[in-house]
């Protein structure tokens, strides 16, 4: 009888978990038709960043982190490219769209990046498909879809991801990158784990938020998931510091604020996942310290 309980369980959570994925799919549908054409009168999507950082490591690397937009001998990227503000480990990971135009590798990006949502409901529904059934649909529709009251545009009621798709911006990835690192974290498979939070740096600040449950989740192998996550942002930025001052340039650039900007829609995405599968499990772990609680009160209880 449990064990029919429990599937009954699991099916409705998968079939809320698909739901979510369908519209994510609608909505990527909206957002990959935008980003067709520049969303901003001024600059490029998001995605210019990427792309011209990229062709400027090879081509001009004392100029990725430039605040002069655009400049002369540049990848032509119509009205203006915007600025590179993330880590130099970016580059190597983005390298290979260079092979491509910018349209094309803006396309293949977004696709990646819609093909990293199914990724990611794999990992959410492992996190949570033991926790209560409510919790659990809950919070796989806050990460698969990051409702949002910021529109009454019924066609984008998920601007998060939308405005992802439509600039083309890694925080959509990033999300699966995180979430998938507190899963290897939660299943005890540091390394894996370690290379994934080393990936996901390049906005430090959503590893930041995970840290703590990061540790709580590596906590049987805390100094080998330790190591392993120094020595991958260590493999992946230290080069870079021995090549035209690009890791230097990008720490000063860190310190002056001029690469800190404000938060956006897209922003929620990874940010929001992380503060509810935290939330989630300090409720759980709450939970079973007071459920341990009365139970020793009840032993003692003369």
């Amino acid at each position: 009888m449990m064990l029919r309980i429990v599937e009954h369980k699991k099916k409705i959570l998968l079939t809320v978990i698909l739901i979510a994925l369908a519209l994510n799919t609608y909505t990527f549908s909206l957002g990959y038709s935008a980003a067709s054409k520049p969303v901003l009168e001024e600059y490029a999507n998001d995605f210019s960043a990427y792309y011209i950082g990229t062709w400027r490591l090879f081509h001009n690397p004392t100029q990725i982190y430039s605040p002069g937009h655009y400049l002369p001998g540049d990848y032509l990227i119509e009205p203006t490219p915007q600025i590179f503000k993330y880590a130099p480990s970016f580059l190597i990971f983005f390298s290979p769209l260079l092979a491509l135009s910018y349209q094309n590798a803006l396309n293949l990006f977004d696709v990646v990046q819609f093909l990293s949502i199914w990724v990611l409901a794999f990992f959410v529904y492992q996190l949570v498909k033991d926790k209560n059934l409510l919790i659990g649909s809950i919070t796989a529709i806050m990460i698969l879809l990051t409702p949002t009251a910021l529109s009454l545009d019924a066609q984008i009621i998920f601007q998060g991801y939308y405005w992802g798709y439509a600039m083309a911006n890694a925080h959509i990835i990033q999300t699966t990158l995180i979430v998938g690192a507190l899963y290897f974290a939660y299943t005890k498979k540091p390394w894996i784990c370690a290379f994934l939070v080393a990936g996901a740096s390049f906005d430090p600040r959503v590893v930041l938020l995970a840290l703590p449950l990061l540790i709580w989740y590596s906590r049987q192998t805390l100094r080998k998931t330790i190591l392993a996550t120094i020595g991958f942002i260590a493999a992946f930025n230290v080069p870079f510091f021995f090549y035209q001052n690009i890791g230097l340039t990008f720490l000063q650039e860190e310190v002056k604020g001029s690469i800190i900007t404000q938060m956006y829609a897209y922003d929620w995405v990874p940010l929001l996942a992380v503060t509810i599968l935290t939330l989630i499990e300090a409720t759980n772990i709450l939970i079973s310290k007071k459920g341990s609680i009365i139970a020793i009160f009840k032993q003692n209880k003369p």
